[in-house]
């Protein structure tokens, strides 16, 4: 039967991992499963709180590894080593802790990776906002998360709702998390394109689906406006560690081109105000692409909790 580990990586969000807990044991399965929890903050840690309250009635083997090593790259690379080496798993599929899923969650990401064969599978992320979403947010790619066909696609970037092979441990042994993303985000999509590189193939699934949810301190304009920048730097170093120069530079010639319209456009007497915040939005991620490209340090993400 085929073995898959669900780990969740988590760092004091311990309403959030019994959430999402309670969601995966709701799950329809026809594998042996084992949940691995993940917690950042050591044995001491709210992971392991809630796994010593749930473990001993959880209807599916439940543990958890301490990472006292700061930064989420070094809790992913724990959960794979843990999966792969220690538990020897068949495939590895990961969640973050601030979503719940849905019943097929699983059985989908599976499917379409036996009809792929694919490497990395990935699964559709829908919002859930802990109050009603101002206007501003609809149609932003910060919350609402691309969705693609079913099928083969070009790159997964996220590890939000991922399902690895263990092809990806086999045939790329040594491809790790680059820990200099651990605290600033864009690790997952910086590691997915270096598989891609190597030769590694990706499909999505919309059918497997999961929630993340949002609480008021991601819902405020002063975030988003933070998360745009830190996305657009990120994708310039990635560019700058995988591409050749030419697409580098053509990139940021494109941002300079774009942010002197998005000013100009922002400012537009006919532009309304929902309009001139996605304006805003897209000026911060040119921004954070020109400081990526001359190297400015990347923000600290993950220095504020958001979620309990």
């Amino acid at each position: 039967m085929t073995k898959i580990i669900i780990g969740i990586p988590t760092f004091k969000r311990p309403e959030g991992l019994s959430r999402l807990l309670l969601s995966l044991e709701k799950i329809n399965i026809s594998f042996d499963v084992h949940f691995l929890v993940a917690d950042n903050e050591g044995v001491q840690g709210h992971g392991h709180s809630v796994v010593s309250k749930m473990a001993s009635s959880y209807t599916y083997p439940l543990s958890v590894i301490s990472v006292p090593e700061r930064g989420i790259s070094n809790v992913r690379n724990s959960i794979m080593n843990h999966a792969f080496e220690t538990l020897d798993a068949d495939m590895l599929a990961m969640i973050d802790d601030d979503e719940v899923v849905e019943s097929n969650w699983l059985l989908e990401l599976v499917k379409m990776q036996q009809q792929t064969n694919a490497d990395v599978v990935g699964g559709q992320v829908k919002p859930e906002f802990e109050k009603v979403a101002p206007a501003w947010t609809d149609g932003l790619g910060l919350y609402w998360r691309a969705v693609y066909p079913d099928g083969l696609i070009d790159l997964i970037e996220g590890t939000t709702s991922v399902l690895l092979n263990r092809s990806v441990r086999d045939n790329f042994p040594n491809i790790k998390f680059d820990i200099a993303y651990g605290l600033t985000g864009g690790g997952d999509k910086e590691f997915f394109t270096r598989l891609k590189n190597k030769g590694a193939t990706f499909a999505f699934s919309s059918k497997s689906i999961s929630h993340e949810f949002f609480g008021e301190s991601r819902m405020t304009k002063e975030w988003a406006m933070q998360r745009a920048y830190r996305i657009g730097s990120a994708e310039l170093r990635i560019k700058k560690l995988h591409e050749n120069s030419y697409v580098i530079y053509f990139s940021i010639i494109k941002a300079f081109i774009a942010i002197t319209y998005l000013y100009i456009r922002c400012f537009s007497s006919y532009t309304v105000r929902k309009e001139t915040f996605h304006f805003q939005l897209k000026q911060q991620r040119q921004k954070g692409k020109l400081t990526g490209f001359f190297g400015s340090p990347l923000v600290n993400t993950y220095k504020k909790i958001h979620g309990k």
